[in-house]
């Protein structure tokens, strides 16, 4: 659900500045056309202005650290250890909570003069004022979503907290991953709850979805100390791990073991169990359609989503026809490098002939598994060193390229960041999924580390945890067409930056491209248009050289995620079109370095702000 600063456990990171440099150049050319209009009518003086912005920022910092103070896990996430030995509240009475409290902070919100806060601050307001809008509008959908499916939920999100988030660095941190263990039975019956409350208002899975529940979940349940194979399951083995680096005494070391076994086998094991055990119940009552058209007002809700996500007021028409149209485009693209590569046949043949060819896919194995990440990181290092001709503003923490955890294999995307953490203790994370090596083909392994890393979801998301001038709620709230919608720009950007030196990265550059046009076509033709997956899968399989199963595993995410795939291309497509229109106006004046300062140096934002910000960064430079 998501109610105010994005959800209080989920919330997105945008983009930031570096240095005083850039603030200076946010407020002499971002903002000049508000800062002009602001100046014109302005009755108070400079410090009067300074100072109602300051209380307003306040406010906003105060309000988000309140919103964060309820969710234990979102603190560990931003590397603090209040309420450390606590998880999330997932009950419906939490719920109720937050509305009444986002109620209360719109009344307080209605205590400041937009007129009185400078233009950044301004922005601020407008935004917040529509989040919250938007926060109260959506509750009534709040049971509207498959709390627990094949792309994840708390069987899988847990287990992957405690053991990339819940640090262990002294004696009390180990206390307290006890004590969190023991905390899933609880965490666990209230999902449980939830999913039964979507039931009783028409929302069941598609019944493909129940199998990918259950292995994720044995799969947690694999292993030492819920069986007697000899190797340990992941909660064990990562708790033996951080019990190992605190180097405690052998009799310390035998109780905290002892202690955590006994939380895996009895408050761990029976959490699986109940949660099992709905999932079952629910299982009954599903069938096999997957589209949001089958439930109770379903077309109302998916516009809603289109909306939200976009952050547009397209219809899911208008967005089905823009898909078909860039297709069309990418499909002509692609003939020619089938052309320069001297492939005959006709597209889907020459598709057919990729899935094949074995030279395009490392093998199955550990040694094929080490050699692609080894190719990222080749692919991260060769990017870096142009970063500096196209980018002033560059994250200072690193990033990090690993595999998903052989745990959650089976359920996680494809590829996917991890923001690192406010203090920096926590690196940013491109995660790629290889459980099957047909589904990272070589020739997509570039265009997914521009996308994933650099300089896509990491610039954006890393650079927003250093807008330090910002309030938080700006820092770190998401707009999916704009955090998405940059990734898929950064690909396109990065031949731009030399990459894709030879055919086949190029072929899969325009791959991963045409995968997001065809999103706009089979997300509202599953969601609005009632075509069944099959369809899907076969307009996949016309369009992409992807393996059949990556191709399965791309449209039941869209299953499951209504209107959230829509975001990318409609998002690239507004950036592009920004940045055509500056390079034609400004000519010579035009700098990479400049466009992607005034795109990053707000935060994500909605694309019409971002557009009325690209605006005046134009009007600012042609004076």
């Amino acid at each position: 659900m998501d109610v105010i600063c994005g959800s209080i456990c989920k919330i997105k990171i945008k983009p930031s500045s570096k240095g005083e440099s850039m603030k200076n150049f946010i407020q002499s050319t971002v903002l000049l056309g508000l800062f002009l209009s602001f100046t014109a009518c302005a009755s108070k003086t400079p410090q009067d202005t300074e100072l109602a912005t300051k209380k307003f920022n306040e406010f906003l910092d105060t309000t988000f650290d309140e919103y964060m103070s309820y969710s234990p896990e979102g603190l560990s996430s931003f590397g603090k250890k209040d309420q450390y030995h606590k998880l999330n509240d997932y009950s419906e009475e939490f719920d109720l909570k937050m509305l009444k409290l986002t109620k209360q902070k719109q009344k307080e919100l209605q205590k400041f003069d937009r007129e009185d806060l400078d233009p950044q601050a301004q922005l601020s307001y407008d935004l917040y004022k529509k989040d919250i809008e938007k926060g109260i509008e959506d509750f009534q959908w709040k049971d509207y979503s498959y709390s627990v499916n094949q792309q994840g939920g708390i069987h899988t999100d847990l287990p992957t907290f405690m053991i990339n988030i819940h640090k262990v660095s002294t004696e009390k941190d180990l206390q307290d991953y006890i004590a969190r263990l023991k905390e899933f039975k609880r965490v666990f019956s209230e999902v449980g709850d939830q999913i039964l409350r979507s039931q009783g208002v028409g929302i069941v899975p598609p019944r493909f979805v129940f199998p990918y529940i259950y292995k994720s979940s044995k799969k947690v349940l694999t292993g030492k100390p819920f069986d007697k194979t000899k190797n340990d399951s992941p909660l064990f083995a990562d708790f033996k791990d951080k019990l190992k680096k605190l180097k405690l005494s052998t009799q310390k070391n035998k109780d905290y073991m002892a202690q955590a076994e006994s939380a895996l086998k009895n408050e761990v094991s029976e959490a699986y169990e109940s949660l099992v055990t709905v999932v079952q119940q629910v299982e009954k009552s599903a069938t096999p359609d997957d589209g949001a058209w089958k439930f109770p007002r379903g077309e109302e809700f998916y516009a809603v989503r289109l909306k939200r996500y976009t952050t547009t007021n397209m219809t899911a028409d208008q967005i089905h026809e823009v898909g078909l149209k860039n297709v069309a485009r990418l499909r002509s693209e692609m003939t020619a490098i089938q052309a320069k590569l001297g492939v005959q046949g006709t597209l889907p043949e020459f598709f057919a002939k990729m899935r094949k060819d074995s030279r395009q896919y490392f093998s199955n194995s550990e040694a094929g598994r080490k050699a692609y990440l080894e190719l990222a990181q080749s692919h991260l290092d060769n990017v870096n060193k142009k970063v500096p001709e196209y980018f002033r503003s560059i994250p200072k923490t690193p990033m990090k390229i690993k595999a998903v955890e052989k745990f959650r294999e089976a359920s996680a995307g494809k590829a996917f960041y991890n923001e690192p953490s406010d203090d920096g203790s926590r690196l940013g994370t491109y995660y790629v999924n290889l459980l099957d090596m047909r589904n990272v083909p070589k020739f997509e392994a570039e265009a997914l580390l521009y996308h994933e890393g650099v300089p896509g979801h990491h610039f954006q998301i890393a650079l927003g945890i250093e807008l330090r001038h910002l309030p938080k709620y700006r820092r770190y709230k998401g707009y999916t067409a704009f955090v998405e919608g940059w990734g898929l720009y950064t690909e396109r950007l990065a031949k731009d930056m030399g990459g894709y030196k030879d055919s086949y990265s190029e072929l899969g550059r325009l791959s991963m491209e045409m995968t997001r046009a065809c999103r706009l076509v089979v997300d509202t033709g599953i969601h609005s248009k009632k075509w069944t997956r099959e369809k899907a899968i076969s307009f996949f399989n016309d369009n992409l050289p992807l393996a059949p199963d990556a191709q399965k595993e791309q449209i039941e995410r869209y299953v499951i995620w209504p209107g959230q795939a829509t975001a990318y291309m409609i998002g690239m497509l507004k950036i592009l079109e920004l940045r055509d229109k500056a390079q034609q106006t400004l000519g010579k004046k035009f700098d990479y370095r400049d466009f992607h300062d005034v795109v990053l140096a707000n935060g994500a934002l909605p694309l019409d702000v971002l557009e009325t910000n690209v605006k005046n960064y134009i009007n600012g430079k042609m004076l």
